[in-house]
């Protein structure tokens, strides 16, 4: 039997699934509009802020793989590009606050703005210079960082209650390791 005390990336993975699916719901909606919404950094911050570094490497390392399947990039860059900004954010964690809600918005926005321009540069560097257009693209790091200011929360919060139903308090557990 999988203890899940111990191998909590499971849950976040599954977290991150579903946020996924939602995603994907939400951008084949929009895609009517050309919006497309971006939404990585939220699962970065959160694995980032709230597991060890080995949980969070395998909480997001499935998710970037699935995504990897769905990009014109060579397979492999979005899980690069992710777990080196995973990376960066899980060592700068000690100088952020991660109970207060603000640092982890912060680092939502600041992870979701990182990855787009990994992306970005993605498309420059393998798509070519042309395939870009300022507007829409400007058109969806906007969106993208307004549903990440309004739904960062409710992730994180639904998150840590899914967590909890399985015995598992971040907090308590961040307040014993200090």
């Amino acid at each position: 039997m999988i203890s899940l005390s111990k191998n909590r990336w499971i849950l976040v993975a599954t977290g991150h699934f579903v946020l996924l699916f939602f995603l994907g719901q939400a951008n084949h909606y929009l895609s009517s509009v050309g919006v497309q919404l971006f939404l990585i950094g939220m699962l970065l911050s959160f694995s980032a802020l709230e597991l060890s570094y080995s949980q969070g490497v395998l909480s997001i390392a499935p998710i970037c793989l699935i995504i990897d399947s769905k990009t014109p990039f060579p397979f492999g860059y979005n899980l690069i590009a992710c777990l080196t900004l995973f990376t960066i954010a899980h060592i700068l964690r000690s100088r952020v606050r991660r109970e207060v809600t603000a640092s982890a918005l912060a680092t939502s926005i600041l992870l979701n703005i990182g990855a787009f321009a990994a992306y970005t540069f993605g498309a420059i560097r393998y798509l070519g210079i042309e395939s870009l257009h300022f507007v829409p693209l400007s058109m969806n790091l906007l969106a993208s960082t307004l549903v990440v200011t309004l739904f960062n929360r409710i992730f994180f919060d639904t998150q840590t209650g899914v967590l909890s139903i399985f015995g598992i308090n971040l907090a308590e557990e961040q307040r014993e390791a200090r």
